[in-house]
């Protein structure tokens, strides 16, 4: 089988372009995985005449005919002759390779996905209520999996990698509505919704089209009801290219109307990601902004299309009463300020998304690159497995020759983990960033070792000594459970720094597991993590 480099290499494009030539195709998805041999993925004809490779001059034929190469010879001969038909020939194949290992949900494709919904997903008031025909009904159980909305209420719920990973736009409001600096505008467009959305307003259609009238005025848009069988959008601003920028759920006030508003907001979002944004989705999460007002309330959400329907709350409900002596004020002012600088990176993204090359493989996190920690400058990497909700296999690129492991946390010592790989007790970190919304990539070197749980002849004295150097640098780990011990063929590995940091200083996090999870004395919620906390582990280790 050609490799990606040699196929190029043999074709009649300019040399400047050869580079461009095959990192779009390996972006797109199209090609066999190299080192397995098997096909990832492909489309169809028609869908490829919406995603040419770019400045290359190669028109959907000769796409198709570059692909057809990365067949295996022993299925040319069956009737395959396009990658089509070798997609759908190995297309139980590929749900089984699909299924998220992090989750046990059955992998069906976007378009698979897409047709359930369509066929499967009742009208937005329907789904929204938590009776017969609504999000609550046992019919409907299959279905959730695939629509990652609010109603979430288990550990086992938390299924899919939150909106604020999964786009760049989203995450940046809900940072924006938590720190943001509202300008002067800001302030006065807020006391202007503040003192109309506190009035009386006998119906629900009355207060949409003031709060349509304010912010139609204050971001030169224009929004529009979009009709979903028998129910319509409380307001939507869409691009000309097919994306839902925004839209808007409103209840005359707390409570009326019947319904969650936060479900019946993301469904509008999941109908139109599933329908109308058809050609849109093969290259892109449909990213789209959800304003919900109930009253004088009013909250914002995100909704993708990745490998699932998903839908996160980006603020809690935030008040638009008159209140100028209030913190809740700023608040609002904050939103609004969120709002007015997502409208022109929303535009901008549906304006170029169609006529750049694919940057995000769409069934994972936005990230890509990050800044090595060895000065180096920046590094790309391709996602190749999720292990869990926030953990992946990546492989660096253009080669992939290096495996890491990426993963995503709200806190994470850099510091720890840097003294104990500089010990020879720790997978070497290969490069760290902090994201929107206080999120932290951390990409470390993938060693070959197996879990400390899993080992029959423990390392104990290497253990041992990996404790003692941890606390002889001044740190403590916090969480030193058999998963997060690794045992090499010559070495013992500390990993999972999230909570771990200087003695004194290092403190647990909130909402720790205690129902599952038997923590030492003093361990709790907030708390110090002190180094009797390791050792309690480590004699529970041995």
């Amino acid at each position: 089988m050609p490799t990606v480099r040699a196929l190029v290499d043999s074709l009649d494009v300019q040399q400047d372009r050869r580079q461009l030539v095959a990192d779009t195709l390996q972006e797109l998805g199209y090609l066999l995985d190299e080192q397995a041999g098997e096909a990832v993925g492909a489309l169809t004809e028609a869908q490829l005449e919406n995603v040419r490779v770019k400045g290359a001059g190669l028109n959907v034929r000769e796409i198709n005919a570059l692909l057809v190469k990365f067949i295996p010879q022993g299925k040319r001969g069956r009737g395959v002759t396009s990658v089509d038909d070798y997609y759908q020939d190995q297309l139980p194949h590929f749900k089984k390779a699909r299924t998220d290992a992090g989750t046990g949900v059955e992998g069906l494709d976007r378009e698979e996905i897409a047709a359930l919904i369509n066929k499967k997903l009742p009208t937005a008031p329907s789904y929204s209520k938590a009776t017969a025909g609504g999000w609550a009904d046992s019919r409907y159980k299959t279905l959730q999996p695939y629509v990652n909305f609010h109603r979430q209420h288990t550990l086992q719920d938390q299924r899919t990698i939150p909106v604020a990973l999964l786009d760049p736009i989203l995450a940046q409001i809900a940072e924006d509505c938590a720190s943001a600096a509202p300008t002067e505008g800001d302030c006065n467009f807020t006391a202007r919704v503040a003192s109309v959305m506190s009035e009386n307003f006998n119906t629900e259609g009355e207060r949409m089209d003031k709060f349509w009238e304010l912010l139609e005025h204050e971001n030169s848009m224009k929004f529009q009801r979009i009709e979903f069988g028998d129910a319509k959008t409380d307001g939507s601003l869409t691009h000309p290219k097919g994306g839902l920028m925004v839209n808007i759920e409103v209840k005359n006030e707390v409570g009326s109307g019947g319904g969650a508003i936060h479900v019946q907001n993301a469904v509008y979002a999941a109908k139109y990601a599933a329908g109308q944004a058809e050609v849109l989705r093969q290259f892109s999460t449909c990213p789209t902004l959800l304003i919900e007002l109930a009253g004088p309330n009013m909250s914002l959400s995100g909704a993708v299309f990745s490998n699932v329907i998903v839908c996160d709350q980006l603020t809690p409900m935030v008040s638009l009463l008159w209140q100028p002596h209030s913190p809740l004020m700023l608040q609002a002012a904050r939103c609004f300020a969120a709002v007015r600088m997502a409208l022109p990176r929303l535009l901008a993204y549906y304006d170029s998304v169609q006529s750049q090359a694919l940057r995000q493989q769409l069934d994972f996190p936005y990230p890509t690159s990050f800044t090595a920690s060895d000065g180096k400058g920046r590094v790309h990497f391709k996602y190749v497995q999720q292990l869990s909700c926030l953990c992946f296999r990546g492989s660096i690129q253009p080669h992939g020759q290096q495996s890491v492991f990426i993963k995503f946390c709200r806190s994470y010592s850099t510091a720890a983990h840097q003294a104990m790989a500089a010990a020879g007790y720790a997978p070497a970190l290969l490069g760290f960033e902090q994201l929107a919304q206080g999120w932290w990539l951390i990409v470390q070197e993938f060693v070959d070792a197996v879990p400390w749980d899993e080992m029959v002849d423990k390392p104990v004295e290497p253990l041992k000594a990996a404790v003692c150097a941890l606390h002889a640098a001044g740190f403590v780990h916090g969480d030193l459970r058999g998963c997060n011990i690794l045992v090499g063929a010559s070495a013992v590995y500390l990993i999972d720094f999230e909570w771990a940091g200087l003695v004194g200083t290092a403190t647990y996090p909130y909402f720790m597991n205690h129902a599952d999870i038997q923590w030492p004395d003093g361990a709790g919620d907030g708390r110090l993590v002190t180094e009797s906390h390791d050792l309690w582990w480590l004699r529970n280790l041995i």
